[in-house]
């Protein structure tokens, strides 16, 4: 285990890292808690709902720190993961459906209970889904800031 204490640079223990005064690099696996400014990202967090579990998502880049559900349905009920209920916040559930094989007019009829339920204008639903949503368990990104030159 490694600590990292007081300025940037200062390292104590054995590691696979490297510090050229400006830059830190880090072979292998990071396991760290608070805020990460990098070029592409991912968390892996504890599972909000089941013991003993965690949770690994790639981070796509936006103004929020979001999750998406995908697929494709024939049923008129989307079951999200049963973590959803832990991890977003419910009104911020957005639901985006695309028909297959025909231009049908498919509609979100309701969001709750951790489902969505859909339907078309002709009763027969055939179409694939993306279901976005805003974390709940961190703070909301700080858009715009002036950066601060030291």
């Amino acid at each position: 285990m490694i600590t990292a204490t007081g300025t940037a640079g200062q390292i104590n223990g054995e590691t696979n890292m490297r510090f050229d005064g400006s830059t830190l690099s880090i072979t292998g696996d990071t396991t760290m808690t608070g805020s990460l400014t990098a070029a592409s990202k991912s968390f892996d967090i504890p599972h909000p709902t089941k013991e003993g579990y965690r949770l690994r998502y790639g981070v796509l880049e936006g103004p929020e720190h979001g999750v998406y559900f995908r697929g494709k349905t024939t049923e008129n009920i989307i079951e999200l993961p049963d973590y959803w209920t832990g991890l977003v916040d419910e009104d911020s559930i957005t639901v985006h459906l695309t028909p297959i094989k025909g231009a049908i007019t498919h509609y979100v009829v309701d969001v709750k209970d951790n489902q969505n339920k859909i339907d078309s204008y002709n009763g027969t639903i055939n179409t694939y889904y993306i279901i976005h949503a805003e974390r709940k368990d961190v703070d909301k990104v700080l858009l715009e800031y002036k950066k601060i030159i030291e």
